[in-house]
């Protein structure tokens, strides 16, 4: 009888110690496994559908491109762009200017820039990326606070058009939505995975 009660009673601790630990989160008042990949499809399904009902009724999906492109017009071309790559690429600190540089690297090689992009101080949510040659390739634009989720990052390509959102939502992961609001991917890892959780051969910058 003691040998029974002290097995029932590790095994109440060993359960109770896998529930504490396990990796569970809240998110819009629904009870998410931590992990995507390995959840149910009944969670997947409700987390992507949540989460795009979200989006949607921000409205996003609906906006016209003609403000944008009107707002992104005078930002078509970087007339400072040899000496902005030029900072980037040697990691130079920028002297007097009203604005940031980032520098965005291909994933497969250290090093190798694929593009930079410009951010200014009176405008920090907005980041304007440009090739190696200065020409605006997108426009991305933060909702939200970036330490805080969720939030959400639109990409408008160089004339205004929506071309994904990347929603930083509650269970720690990103959603990747299309324009017309299908989902892209999931990105776990800096690897895409897709609605059914099984890893997709999509480019990621």
């Amino acid at each position: 009888m003691k040998r029974f009660s002290a097995f029932l009673i590790c095994f109440i601790l060993n359960i109770l110690l896998i529930t504490s630990f396990c990796p569970q989160t809240f998110a819009y008042g629904m009870r998410v496994e931590k992990d995507y990949r390995y959840t149910t499809q009944q969670d997947r399904n409700k987390r992507v559908e949540t989460y795009q009902k979200y989006l949607k009724e921000t409205g996003i999906f609906e906006e016209s491109h003609n403000d944008y492109k009107s707002q992104f017009k005078p930002h078509r071309k970087d007339k400072n762009y040899r000496e902005n790559v030029k900072n980037v690429k040697h990691e130079k600190p920028l002297t007097g200017a009203n604005y940031k540089l980032k520098g965005n690297y291909y994933q497969m090689a250290d090093k190798i820039l694929a593009n930079y992009s410009v951010i200014y101080d009176e405008d920090p949510k907005t980041e304007y990326i440009y090739d190696m040659f200065g020409n605006l390739n997108e426009v991305v634009i933060l909702t939200g606070e970036d330490y805080i989720l969720p939030h959400y990052k639109a990409v408008y390509s160089f004339n205004g058009y929506l071309q994904k959102v990347r929603f930083f939502a509650i269970d720690g992961y990103e959603y990747i939505f299309l324009a017309d609001g299908d989902l892209q991917g999931v990105v776990i890892d800096k690897k895409l995975y897709n609605r059914v959780g099984r890893p997709v051969k999509v480019w990621l910058q």
